[in-house]
């Protein structure tokens, strides 16, 4: 009997030893176990008003100027009610405060559908978006990522 608990003894320290070695060895297929590397994110396409495809946005330094700015602190945007002017394109600057948080920046007509949509930016940092000319009229400014972030949109 003894002599099996010590056989089975140094089975199991043997497989243990082996165990380690698989995965402890640099580039050698063995047993190691990684997550999957994330996806990492695309940057949304906006929609023109013409339907065709326009960039969602370009980073810019800090204190980049724009002609509307829109920020996100706290999942919430920072500003509910924000002027545009209409019948000309117009550049949007977003500003994300929130570390490790998507937001991006919608804006949807009054039947509810997508005019603009800018690319999502995650954690701190701005981006600049390029917005199409837009009608005179009200529009809903949403995050599409937080349902909760809304806000209005007055182009004039």
């Amino acid at each position: 009997m003894r002599l099996a608990r010590s056989s089975l003894a140094a089975f199991i320290a043997l497989f243990a030893c082996l165990a380690l070695a698989g995965c402890a060895s640099p580039g050698a297929a063995g047993w190691t176990f990684a997550p999957p590397p994330s996806p990492t994110p695309t940057p949304a396409a906006s929609v023109a008003a013409s339907g065709s495809p326009a960039v969602g946005g370009s980073t810019v330094p800090s204190g980049g100027t724009a002609d509307v700015t829109i920020s996100a602190l706290n999942i919430a945007f920072e500003q509910t009610s924000v002027d545009a002017p209409a019948g000309k394109a117009f550049s949007l600057l977003f500003d994300n405060k929130d570390a490790s948080v998507p937001h991006d920046v919608w804006i949807k007509d009054a039947s509810g559908t997508a005019v603009f949509q800018g690319a999502i930016i995650t954690g701190l940092g701005q981006t600049t978006y390029d917005v199409p000319s837009l009608a005179a009229g009200t529009y809903t400014f949403t995050c599409s990522v937080h349902a909760n972030m809304t806000g209005t949109l007055v182009a004039k």
